[in-house]
């Protein structure tokens, strides 16, 4: 069995842009477990633990899917928390442009692995880079602050040009991802 995931690889000047985002905030408000900008991607659908026979399923699925996109622009922007600023958790980067493609192919990808037997998400899947994760905050406000002061700011464009399947492990000083294989899309040009 395997741990696995679906996501869109984000280049390395994004990344970054990423971490001086990141470095900016570190130490100003305690209690924030920040993620290593090495880490960063967007997680399309998280399968948990798969078998080498299910690993089979979600590759035929990811190379259909792929075989029907072109590649499509992200403009990654601002920052925000779920579920809100009275109970945060995760704290993000968002998308501006770019947001319905890469929802519509989500919730592709969501469809299709649903009929293989994986199980659909409740929630509708919002865009977003997890930079952050709170584990108690006393400070909320500050982290409101901080967070409201970058609710614009620019990061970057994203090429998304492929999917990929990552298997993470989990280790007492964090996740470890290894990319086990990339499909990159159709081009219309072709």
């Amino acid at each position: 069995m395997m741990r696995i995931f679906i996501a869109v690889e984000i280049p390395e000047p994004v990344k970054k842009k990423i971490s001086h985002i990141v470095q900016e905030l570190k130490g100003k408000v305690e209690k924030i477990k920040w993620v290593n900008s090495e880490l960063v991607h967007f997680t399309l659908k998280f399968l948990g633990e798969i078998s080498e026979e299910g690993l089979k399923k979600v590759k035929e699925v990811i190379l259909q899917i792929a075989r029907e996109y072109s590649p499509f622009t992200l403009n990654i922007k601002g920052m925000g928390v779920f579920p809100d600023y009275s109970s945060p958790r995760v704290i993000w980067i968002g998308v501006d442009e770019g947001k319905e493609a890469i929802g519509k192919l989500a919730e592709k990808l969501d469809k299709e692995l649903s009929k293989e037997g994986f199980i659909r998400e409740k929630r509708e899947w919002v865009p977003h880079l997890t930079v952050g994760r709170v584990k108690f905050l006393r400070e909320k406000e500050k982290l409101k602050e901080l967070i409201y002061s970058r609710e614009n700011i620019e990061v970057g464009e994203v090429k998304v040009e492929s999917l990929s399947i990552i298997q993470s492990y989990l280790t007492p000083k964090g996740s470890i991802y290894k990319t086990i294989e990339k499909f990159s899309f159709a081009s219309l040009e072709s």
